[in-house]
């Protein structure tokens, strides 16, 4: 009875889901699917207008060519510099043959050269045999005398001298001598609005739609072939992504209606073309739609139906419950749930999971103590093993000092040794402070300074704002006594080990001992490495170079260490890592 009763709530909630679910997917649906035909039919406008806008930069660049070569053109210079008429014919000639070899040939309506003082004219094109004759009486309706300033590529006009209402793109520019800024003549381009025209003749807009060129501040619509001025459109919003860097698509009022602007530069000066689109109108197939709408329907409604029939089977919920657990555990939470101990199969497996995360945890606790214990053994292992060898070399070089020499050397080593033992019998304070670490560093130098008979010199230039630094105890000493057995004392005379410290960066300190010894080879360096051990003859038996790093890896972490970088018979220099930490943990300085 109990399970007939869950399976008719899982089958009312599976049903109301599915239902709920195809409401939602349907208008969902509708909504990005008005959204996505608003969006292609943007997309398709940018693409026409890029593709057109890059033909008619093609066309525009070559004319702006020919308009740099008339102005700069030493041929053309020269025949206005000078008197005369002699060169009039061959300039004509050298002008008319460049016209034509420009790729944008076709659209040169007119190209007028004149002097400064309309004494001397030519003038070509492809609109000449359909225009008024172009005198230097009548020269002065395109050039004034007193036009002084270039211009062009900033509006749509007619020239004055066609007998046709073609429009034109009317360019000036005047030609400076070719030794001086002063002006020497004037130049009038005219560019057939057929540059743009041809390249729409074959595009196709619905009737709501319009074609806009906007040049400099002047706002066209192209309409039957011609250019219209008109008021720039009033600016609503933008609020549409588009492909292009700089293609623009603003809700903006053309005639008091609503419409969608898209516009796109062509690359060249200020020049750019506008398409509008109806806001409101935006074309898809509704036939489409709707047998999308309905095959989204059929498939929600069937998967709702198999939804209940696998929910009624599998009873979802003390799975989830048991999936939860397990994500419960793979996160850290080892803590029993009675709630998934259930009276059945299900249960039996709940229990067993709330045992295996008890084991688990137990298991854990046990290790981490381990390795906690391991470490701490073998720090205090590390500090503890004192070599009698090294005890017997220093008793024997005090007596030898009392024998030979009545000097208060005796006192000195005595007292460092003192001080040595009562340091090495401190195992509960694992890390000291640098400046500690350093006296005790002080005492064992002193020491081994008498017994090779003041042939070393420890130079320490760590400078004092890096004494309160906190270092593992015994870090430094086995570095030095290591520099002196196995560097300085191969070498068979004087030696010296500097002490150095540095920031590396705003996280890590580095300390440098370096001496002048023998040196060794990156073979040498990696058996260091490897090898746990140390020569008996040191202070320490364990405490080598391997385990120096060891234990600042222990303390701080990996990142933190102990490299050494040599030279073989020039120098070893040990560079030790550590955090910028005190003794007690804070932060250094």
């Amino acid at each position: 009875m109990r399970l007939k009763t869950l399976k008719g709530k899982i089958t009312l909630i599976t049903v109301t889901f599915t239902l709920t679910l195809a409401f939602l997917v349907a208008t969902f649906s509708f909504f990005l699917f008005r959204s996505f035909a608003l969006q292609s039919q943007i997309s398709s406008t940018e693409f026409n207008l890029q593709f057109i806008g890059a033909k008619a930069r093609e066309h525009m660049v070559a004319i702006d060519s020919l308009i740099r070569w008339s102005t700069t053109n030493a041929q053309v210079l020269a025949y206005l510099e000078t008197e005369g008429t002699q060169n009039d014919l061959i300039t004509y000639e050298r002008v008319k043959e460049e016209v034509m070899n420009n790729l944008a040939q076709r659209y040169v309506s007119r190209i007028i050269i004149t002097d400064i003082n309309h004494t001397k004219l030519i003038h070509t094109g492809l609109s000449m045999s359909d225009s008024k004759p172009v005198t230097v009486s009548n020269v002065q309706q395109v050039l004034p005398a007193s036009y002084t300033q270039n211009a062009g590529w900033s509006h749509i006009g007619e020239d004055p001298f066609l007998f046709t209402d073609e429009q034109v793109l009317p360019i000036r520019r005047v030609i400076n001598r070719s030794s001086s800024p002063e002006v020497t003549g004037q130049l009038y381009l005219a560019v057939s609005a057929a540059l743009i025209l041809d390249l729409i003749k074959n595009y196709t807009i619905s009737e709501d739609s319009s074609l806009f060129l906007t040049i400099g501040e002047h706002f066209y619509e192209i309409r039957d072939n011609h250019f219209n001025l008109m008021q720039t459109p009033q600016l609503v919003k933008q609020d549409f992504d588009t492909a292009g860097e700089q293609t623009t698509v603003n809700s903006v009022r053309i005639r008091g209606e609503k419409h969608l602007l898209v516009t796109c530069p062509t690359g060249f000066q200020d020049i750019s073309l506008s398409q509008s689109i109806p806001s409101g109108k935006v074309r898809f197939e509704r036939t489409m739609y709707f047998g999308l709408l309905a095959i989204i329907l059929v498939v929600v409604l069937l998967f709702g139906l198999l939804l209940t029939l696998l929910l009624n089977r599998l009873f979802n919920r003390p799975i989830a419950k048991i999936q939860e657990r397990v994500k419960a555990i793979a996160h850290s939470d080892f803590s029993s749930d009675p709630s998934i101990e259930w009276d059945d199969e299900l249960g039996d497996i709940g229990k067993g999971i709330n045992d295996l995360a008890l084991r688990i945890d137990s298991l854990l606790e046990r290790r981490i103590a381990d390795e906690k214990k391991k470490q701490e053994l073998e720090y205090r292992m590390l500090q503890s093993q004192i070599n009698p060898h090294f005890l017997y070399n220093t008793l024997n070089s005090i007596k030898w000092m009392a024998t030979l020499q009545k000097a208060p050397g005796i006192a000195e080593m005595t007292t460092s040794l003192s001080r040595l033992m009562k340091n090495v019998s401190k195992a509960d304070e694992p890390v000291i402070s640098l400046e500690a670490e350093l006296a005790l560093l002080d005492d064992y130098f002193v020491i081994q300074k008498y017994r090779y008979g003041g042939t070393l010199v420890l130079h320490n230039s760590i400078d004092s704002r890096f004494l309160s630094l906190g270092i593992p105890r015994f870090t430094l000493q086995p570095l030095v006594e290591n520099a002196i057995f196995h560097g300085i004392e191969p070498k068979g005379g004087a030696g010296t080990v500097m002490l150095e410290a540095y920031e590396e960066n705003s996280q890590t300190i580095c300390l440098i001992i370096r001496d002048d010894g023998i040196g060794m080879d990156q073979k040498t360096i990696d058996a260091v490495f490897a090898v746990a051990s140390s020569p008996a003859k040191g202070m320490f038996r364990e405490i080598g170079i391997r385990n120096v790093a060891k234990r600042i890896e222990y303390t701080y972490g990996a990142e933190y260490g102990l490299s050494i970088e040599s030279v073989v018979g020039s120098y070893t220099k040990a560079i030790i890592r550590l955090p910028k930490r005190t003794k007690e943990g804070r932060p250094w300085p």
